[in-house]
């Protein structure tokens, strides 16, 4: 017995890929310039370049706080969607997968945007 899959059923993330496609595209040019400003003021750091580390550092703890909290909030709303639509029957097919990654990146996404736009100024 030979089953066709459906192709569109192995990949059905377009949140979660739009996010990772922000960071893959972002993410170079934002550590590029990081790095540059950072080796340029190795010798005599400014008060700039202390803020901008400690921006850097800062960012990623609050990203990472967010994550953890939007990936919580997503799974207990795919549970309860889920368990709403077992007790009603309703077979409403959802990628509730997706949908919790996707809220786990886009906090992360969202500080790489702002600081390519804060940095190619």
């Amino acid at each position: 017995m030979s089953r066709n899959p459906n192709p569109a059923s192995f990949f059905h993330a377009p949140k979660t890929a739009a996010e990772l496609t922000t960071l893959m595209l972002m993410s170079p040019f934002v550590i590029g310039t990081r790095l540059t400003q950072f080796s340029m003021a190795a010798a005599s750091p400014q008060a700039k370049d202390r803020d901008e580390v400690s921006r850097m550092l800062s960012e990623k703890m609050q990203a990472a706080g967010e994550s953890i909290v939007a990936m919580n909030l997503a799974t207990i709303e795919a549970m309860t969607s889920l368990a709403m639509a077992t007790v009603f029957g309703s077979g409403r097919s959802s990628n509730h997968g997706d949908t919790i990654l996707s809220a786990g990146l886009k906090p992360y996404s969202q500080r790489v945007r702002a600081n390519r736009k804060r940095l190619a100024q």
